[in-house]
């Protein structure tokens, strides 16, 4: 295409040399595929304004479009298509206002989770979405695939910190959602309907979050062993439903034991331990600790060691942190996302460890737990190109046994291109269908992230 020659913006860069694009074509987490598309041109937006002059200029030539935050996305959700454009929102890195007194923040849309994250700590808050990725993936991206994290059992996906955006449509018109009070019934909820939408509705150019005071009291964090995956649900729901509210459940099976004591020279795996649940209460009340150690062993525990040293705990998690490091060590690292209701994860936990695979696949599970949301990883030789056909096939046979226990086939990680072949029959044609409309009467050129979500 030569018209991307006639595109000017007034502050940012437009590259369109293979050398300097490649880089920003592909989401480098996505393992499970390895082409890569070049886009027509990278442009570089440094205001919003570049933001508005790209997307008008996409729609007038139907170009597709496809927004880039930190590229961390794990299902090829803003890797490149085909004579489209990528729009690096990177630069847009600034944290606009901490306002304490209102309990919010505002930021652009490039600011990494933990930037936000430490600069508001110093203040005695806490911005509350923790996804894995957190060191390295923008707020803009977390809203725009919904990110969850370990504290989204007692906190909320990322949705639920979300009061406002600014948001650039697909002519270029920018349109502002929400506000920066917590509650807000006169128009229709269009700001949540952004989020988790993967860019394919709008672009995101900047985000008013709620800030969380951070907890008062004593924190308790632990771990426990058990002898299966399913005895280890078990403990979870028993948890779930004790009235102590946790703040983070976590689970690792035994492959994934195996991986982070290589990893780290521990030794979890000891004792004939196949699974490890990792939890903390933010607010641990008189009693708290006595009725975890009870609840554990009355559910089978192995092993159960609880603390409320703050370098101690931080230990512990580091071991959940480390979960996708380990694993990885191990090849090239395929990440799944599915989630449960909660009384069927022994169900869903003892069908994923029954999976047997012939050849070089090393499979793992974990997650969090405590909202039914599980990882099934899989890791496979570099050298490997094409996805083995067992380990296909063990994908689809999980995803068909998480929709018959009335479940999801993503819960945080977003559809990108990796998951769209599951919508139709998780969702239906009607509400597919129903989607497609919403999504036209948004982008009626089908330019913005074409093929992903919808």
């Amino acid at each position: 295409m030569t018209e991307i020659s006639t595109l000017t913006i007034p502050d940012g860069r437009i590259l369109t040399d293979p050398t300097q694009i490649t880089e920003l074509s592909d989401d480098h987490y996505t393992e499970a595929i390895t082409e890569i598309n070049l886009p027509i041109a990278v442009v570089q937006a440094k205001s919003v304004a570049d933001v508005q002059a790209t997307a008008k200029f996409a729609n007038e030539h139907k170009i597709p479009l496809i927004a880039r935050g930190a590229g961390t996305s794990i299902v090829n959700g803003s890797a490149a298509q085909k004579d489209g454009i990528i729009l690096d929102l990177s630069a847009l890195n600034r944290i606009l206002e901490i306002n304490i007194p209102n309990q919010y923040a505002v930021v652009e849309p490039g600011v990494l989770n933990e930037e936000l994250d430490q600069e508001v700590r110093k203040q005695g808050y806490f911005f509350s979405p923790d996804p894995g990725s957190k060191k390295i993936s923008s707020i803009g991206g977390n809203i725009a695939t919904d990110a969850g994290g370990m504290s989204s059992l007692k906190y909320g996906t990322t949705k639920r910190s979300v009061i406002g955006l600014k948001v650039v449509l697909a002519d270029g018109s920018l349109i502002e959602l929400g506000g920066k009070t917590f509650k807000n019934n006169v128009p229709y909820d269009l700001t949540h309907l952004f989020v988790g939408s993967e860019g394919t509705l709008g672009i995101i150019v900047e985000a008013t979050v709620k800030l969380v005071a951070l907890p008062f009291g004593a924190t308790v964090t632990g771990l426990a062993t058990f002898y299966s995956m399913k005895q280890l649900s078990v403990g979870v729901q028993n948890i779930s439903s004790s009235g102590l509210y946790p703040s983070m459940l976590e689970a690792l099976n035994q492959t994934s034991l195996e991986a982070l004591d290589n990893l780290e020279k521990t030794n979890l795996g000891a004792n004939g331990a196949k699974a490890l649940l990792i939890f903390q209460l933010d607010v641990a009340p008189t009693g708290s600790l006595d009725k975890l150690q009870e609840i554990l062993s009355n559910s089978g525990a192995a092993h159960v060691d609880v603390t409320d040293d703050a370098d101690y705990a931080q230990k512990i998690i580091k071991i959940r942190q480390d979960y996708y490091q380990a694993e990885a060590a191990f090849g090239r690292l395929l990440v799944e996302d599915i989630a449960v209701p909660l009384s069927k994860l022994p169900e869903l936990a003892d069908f994923v460890e029954k999976l047997e695979f012939k050849g070089q696949v090393k499979a793992f599970l974990g997650g969090h737990a405590g909202d039914g949301n599980f990882h099934p990883n899989f890791a496979i030789p570099h050298e490997v190109k094409e996805i083995p056909a067992e380990l296909d096939q063990a994908i689809d046979q999980i995803f068909e046994y998480v929709l018959s226990l009335g479940g999801t086939i993503s819960a945080e990680h977003g559809i990108g291109d990796l998951k769209k072949k599951w919508v139709n029959q998780q969702l239906g044609p009607d509400l597919v269908a129903l989607q497609q409309r919403v999504k036209l009467a948004f982008d009626p050129n089908n330019i913005l992230n074409p093929g992903r979500k919808v």
